[in-house]
């Protein structure tokens, strides 16, 4: 792990730590343990270094400002998840502002009611929170709340005092800084697969990425799973193009798709440090700052 070069989000070693406490098998395979959900193609947020700041972006790739996920499709991925008895994170975040989808509420009832073993996180820019709503939240099961400050050090006062105010413990809402202080955003910057320059927005003591692809092993596709709204299943969260759309639960049940043949190549391929395709190849983030363990494991069952 290089982790010298670059800066490392304090909240890594948390997820890293959740993550592997539930590794789990099933029929002899790994599961993933984490599960990133976009529920809508909306944001209130043009951040300057998120793709979603490029009007082009939006129009090339969610042209349907209204698209959402549904209901039925949410029950349907529940019920996959329950036949192998998830008990992994299911994350609402992704491209988009999670509060603003209409059943937010609903969705993190539902899985806690199919899944209760399963953890329920949102990433928020909190800009729609207030005490009712976040009272809300957890009222239904949501057991995290990241939110990711970007205005400034108020911010870090005015969510301090909600979760004085309403005795929230320090792991139900954890506050990011995510504006710039001390030569940095706060955040492990990556480029989302080429749709951004992230050399502009790295600490100042980073190590610039130059050349592409990179030669380094990537555990992503052996602990979690991304899911757009509309279905389609990317092995990445930084794969906001969906170039590496591996399948779509509408039409597979997620655990076929988990060990098809697509997802079998990619984790084959990133195990030799080989980067050399797309969307990898014009990838730069560093794939091995969590899911080693995951990487093991797999290991084990392909010797």
């Amino acid at each position: 792990m290089e982790d010298s070069k670059i800066y490392i989000d304090p909240s890594t070693n948390r997820k890293s730590k959740i993550l592997n406490e539930r590794i789990k098998t099933f029929e002899g395979n790994p599961l993933f343990s984490i599960i990133e959900l976009n529920l809508l193609a909306r944001c209130n947020r043009t951040c300057h270094f998120c793709p979603v700041s490029s009007k082009s972006f939006y129009e090339d790739f969610y042209n349907n400002k209204l698209g959402k996920l549904e209901q039925e499709l949410y029950d349907k991925l529940l019920d996959d998840l329950s036949k192998i008895n998830y008990v992994g994170v299911i994350g609402y975040s992704g491209l988009s502002e999670p509060l603003l989808h209409p059943k937010i509420n609903h969705f993190i009832a539902r899985s806690k009611e199919v899944l209760p073993n399963a953890r329920v996180e949102i990433v928020s820019n909190g800009d729609v929170l207030n005490k009712k709503r976040l009272n809300n939240l957890f009222n239904n099961g949501l057991d995290t709340i990241s939110i990711s400050m970007y205005d400034g050090p108020h911010q870090v006062e005015h969510f301090s005092k909600i979760k004085t105010e309403l005795g929230l413990r320090e792991d139900q809402i954890i506050l990011r800084r995510r504006y710039y202080e001390n030569e940095n955003y706060g955040l492990t910057i990556s480029n989302r697969a080429g749709l951004i320059d992230s050399n502009k927005f790295r600490s100042g003591k980073d190590k610039k990425v130059i050349k592409l692809p990179l030669r380094k092993v990537c555990f992503y596709p052996f602990y979690m799973l991304k899911i757009d709204f509309n279905g389609d299943v990317t092995v990445c969260s930084h794969d906001w193009r969906k170039k590496g759309c591996v399948g779509n639960i509408k039409e597979e049940n997620i655990l076929d798709i988990w060990k098809g043949n697509e997802i079998k190549i990619i984790r084959e391929t990133l195990a030799k440090n080989d980067r050399n395709f797309s969307p990898c190849n014009e990838c730069d983030v560093y794939g091995d700052l969590m899911g080693k363990e995951h990487f093991d494991q797999w290991n084990l069952i392909d010797r």
